[in-house]
């Protein structure tokens, strides 16, 4: 091992972040709120609780006297990695260095841990909510106001294996095989929001919400420090610790009303990059015994670490057609005082059906660029057998890179919803349903673990009571997602990137390739980091949901 080797370390950072800073399509899936995710996410036109805020601002214009509303899914994710091959693929017999807690590798023994197959490693977690809590206003014919806090509807926990990184298989302790890519991620987005809409005239609505995003992350992976090779003795464990406390996010919509049975809505959610403040803790010798001929598991940590990457935007088309029982009161709050009822879809219609088409644009999300302290230095220390904490052969400390990108490179995403309401006893029962599909967004050259934004088609069913001025809704939705396979030739995202005077990318005429350029991310040129360090992402990646939502809206005149 050399100290020059070491300066791979910190590319563990950058992949420990790419988990979960996508906001819209990636992570995501269609449905924020109850009665939303009851219609497969078909709301954008519908818009008529306080969840407008987040779908279609301009409706907010509609939603008559004050409303509160709150709720939130709770979600059931399952997905797996079946990665091809074995432990010494990457010829790890041949390698070895430095003891581990899993023995010299022998691959003359088939029972060394070194000779066995890569176990499936699927993630293990406690179901996430997604709370949303939305309050809103209508001060006067044609003006709406909301504010609450927002929250993705997308998965925010999750770990890989155990803790320490191993994997228990048929009674033995293994290294988790997709260590590299993710261990564990804990992650709390949420989105405090004021909108408002108006209604010039009775058939035109425009809104605007504007957004301040708040993001925490806590990941953690491994990186090698050796030369290219799986070898549990060099691994170097990395946690992030991340904050952005201003992550600025807006949603424009219009509203169109061509015909009292018709609603047609353009939306754009545009948003502000990630810079966020990081403290990044390496442990080298993660997996050290303490014992002569291992590495003693030595913490280094790095304040003042820098991740910038950029979000997607988002763009959706709604149109909705209802039967409707009653005409649209230009004041349906003033209506409401004279009937004494609620005078709203679920009232004045007896069904609806709404189709809704969205365009994520992935352009955004390339590389994920960090961007350590200045002369930030990694430590490891060899153990001499003894107790003593610090007692060690030798030390190395190994200055680290001044940036180091990590390719996702998503593909931009389609996805088509619709979905239905039925108002069984008008004013008291509604039942709904939808259906969604979306494109896959994934870039297999570059795909693990962390985010799955596969081909998906999600099947959903809610319903409505209403007992006077209160609103209780459920939903239920079960979102299958295509199997994706990373061959391995297509294979591509690499334990240890290129470091020092190897280069971000191979050298290209004019470009040296020993320094990163921003402006040239590396999936825009088409390659990868160069230098030691095989393709770990290969392999079958698998994956589910299940979401139940509850939601409550009460309503005051």
């Amino acid at each position: 091992m050399t100290p020059r080797a070491l300066l791979a370390t910190l590319t563990l950072f950058t992949l420990s972040l790419a988990p979960g800073l996508a906001h819209a399509g990636g992570f995501e899936f269609a449905g924020p709120g109850t009665r939303a995710l009851g219609r497969g996410g078909a709301f954008m036109a519908r818009a008529d609780d306080p969840m407008a805020l987040g779908y279609n601002p301009a409706a907010l214009a509609f939603l008559p006297g004050y409303q509160l509303q709150l709720g939130s899914h709770l979600i059931f994710y399952d997905a797996c990695v079946n990665r091809p091959g074995g432990y010494d693929d990457s010829d790890v017999s041949g390698s070895w260095a430095f003891e581990s807690q899993f023995g010299a590798p022998d691959s003359t023994d088939p029972t060394n841990w070194v000779n066995q197959p890569f176990p499936q490693v699927c993630r293990d977690g406690l179901p996430g909510p997604s709370p949303q809590l939305v309050f809103t206003m209508h001060p006067m014919p044609g003006l709406g106001i909301g504010v609450g806090i927002l929250a993705p509807s997308g998965v925010g926990s999750g770990h890989w294996g155990n803790d320490d990184g191993t994997i228990d298989v048929n009674g033995r302790s293994l290294p988790t095989p997709t260590r590299y890519g993710l261990v564990s991620q804990e992650l709390l987005l949420f989105y405090p929001s004021v909108g408002v809409g108006y209604s010039p005239v009775e058939w035109l609505s425009f809104g605007v919400t504007l957004q301040w995003g708040i993001a925490v992350v806590d990941f953690v992976n491994h990186t090698s420090a050796g030369a290219g090779h799986e070898d549990p003795g060099d691994d170097v464990r990395t946690n992030l610790q991340a904050f952005d406390g201003f992550v600025p996010a807006a949603i424009f919509s219009a509203h169109i009303v061509p015909i009292d049975q018709m609603d047609i809505t353009l939306m754009a959610r545009v948003s502000d990059g990630i810079d966020a403040g990081a403290t990044l803790n390496l442990t080298t010798g993660t997996y050290g015994t303490g014992e002569v001929g291992s590495l003693r598991p030595l913490r280094t940590e790095l304040p003042g670490t820098r991740l910038q990457t950029g979000l997607p935007m988002q763009f959706g088309l709604g149109v909705r057609y209802a039967d409707r029982t009653e005409r649209r009161y230009r004041d349906p709050e003033e209506a409401g005082r004279v009937t004494g009822r609620i005078e709203d879809q679920m009232q004045n219609e007896v069904w609806d059906i709404e189709l809704d088409l969205v365009y994520t644009y992935n352009g955004a999300v390339k590389d994920f660029v960090v961007t350590p302290p200045d002369g930030a230095a990694a430590n490891l220390c060899e153990a001499d057998g003894t107790d003593d904490p610090d007692g060690c052969i030798s030390r190395f400390d190994a200055p680290l890179p001044g940036q180091l990108p990590l390719p996702h490179g998503w593909r931009d995403q389609f996805s088509a919803r619709l979905g239905a309401d039925w108002n069984v006893i008008p004013g008291t029962l509604a039942l709904r349903a939808g259906s969604h599909f979306e494109t896959s967004g994934l870039n297999s050259r570059f795909q693990i673990q962390d985010v799955l934004p596969g081909m998906r088609l999600g099947l959903h069913l809610g319903a409505t009571f209403r007992f006077d001025m209160v609103d209780f809704s459920i939903a239920y939705a079960h979102i299958f997602q295509w199997s994706e396979t990373v061959s391995a030739a297509d294979a591509n995202y690499r334990h240890v990137a290129a470091t020092g005077d190897v280069g971000q990318c191979e050298a290209v005429p004019g470009d040296d390739g020993t320094a990163y350029d921003p402006g040239r991310p590396v999936t825009d040129r088409g390659c990868y980091p160069q230098g030691f360090g095989n393709p770990v992402n290969a392999g079958t990646y698998a994956a589910e949901f299940n979401v139940v939502s509850a939601s409550v809206r009460l309503h005051f005149r």
